[in-house]
């Protein structure tokens, strides 16, 4: 079994992912990881799957059935994991720039971002728009992780950083 990454995009309709799972269960194919979502009137989604060598050609041919979709179906190769993992949560008054300025603070120490989500919410007591960002990143080693803590606490006193070191 190889692992592979199949991301879809496109409009919005009932069915879209019961399509996408009978597909990948005719060709043997086994879910393993997703993030779907509906944006507006957008679907999206990544599904990490594994799949018999065998079976790659009939899956890529299956999926050309799902009309009014961009769909990509890329190998993944493994990877060593890093020993050092951090998990960032960051709150604050939405403006522009947010992720721009955490991702260069995180960049400038060379970790990598291995997950990164958001969401905008509202504020309960002030009704104004609320940006929260979670990333999950590692680092070659700690004193990376310190310098990176140290980047995103110096962003300003309107983000709140809560950061946890992931010892494995």
């Amino acid at each position: 079994m190889e692992k592979w990454i199949l991301s879809v995009v496109g409009e919005d309709s009932p069915g879209i992912t019961e399509h996408l799972a009978n597909i990948l269960k005719q060709n043997s194919a086994n879910w393993l990881d997703a993030n779907l979502r509906r944006i507006g009137d957008r679907y999206a989604g990544i599904i990490e799957l594994s799949l018999p060598k065998e079976n790659v050609t009939s899956l890529k041919q299956d999926l050309t059935t799902l009309t009014g979709l961009a769909i990509e179906l890329q190998q993944v190769k493994p990877k060593a994991a890093s020993q050092h993992q951090f998990l960032v949560e960051i709150v604050g008054n939405d403006r522009p720039g947010i992720v721009a300025a955490v991702t260069q603070v995180i960049n400038s120490q060379r970790a990598n971002i291995d997950q990164l989500d958001s969401d905008l919410d509202v504020a309960n007591h002030t009704g104004l728009p609320l940006f929260r960002l979670n990333v999950l990143l590692t680092a070659d080693n700690e004193q990376q992780l310190d310098l990176i803590e140290q980047g995103l606490f110096a962003l300003g006193d309107d983000l709140m950083v809560e950061y946890q070191r992931i010892v494995e």
